[in-house]
């Protein structure tokens, strides 16, 4: 995650991106708002702390933008195809994902993708 490197100043060890990494596609995927993610991410490296789930488990700052779990992504958001992405669940609520290839830096999806949809409707 590039908020805990930043905020640590140093790159985080392999274990610790790969783990928080897992964490975040998770929470994001529970429909916690990235922003607010990259927050408690921030906060995990001041303190010395990486477990990201344990630390949005027990923080207090209110989570604003937070979707109902019900949904299958954000409103405006059209439902995910399930193909792309590498299969990582967190592309059902946010396009950054909905990626052909490399995860999230691929070729935009042309079934789920909003912005390929958009531009052929």
């Amino acid at each position: 995650m590039a908020a805990y490197a930043a905020a640590l100043g140093r790159p985080a060890l392999n274990g610790t991106r790969a783990k928080l990494e897992r964490q975040a596609v998770d929470l994001l995927a529970q429909g916690l708002p990235e922003p607010w993610l990259c927050d408690r991410a921030r906060e995990l490296a001041a303190r010395g702390w990486s477990d990201l789930v344990q630390h949005a488990e027990r923080s207090t700052v209110p989570v604003e933008g937070r979707r109902d779990e019900s949904l299958s992504g954000r409103a405006g958001l059209p439902k995910w195809c399930g193909t792309c992405g590498e299969a990582n669940p967190a592309a059902r609520v946010n396009a950054r994902f909905r990626t052909l290839g490399e995860l999230g830096g691929g070729e935009k999806c042309p079934r789920c993708h909003p912005d390929r949809i958009h531009a052929t409707a």
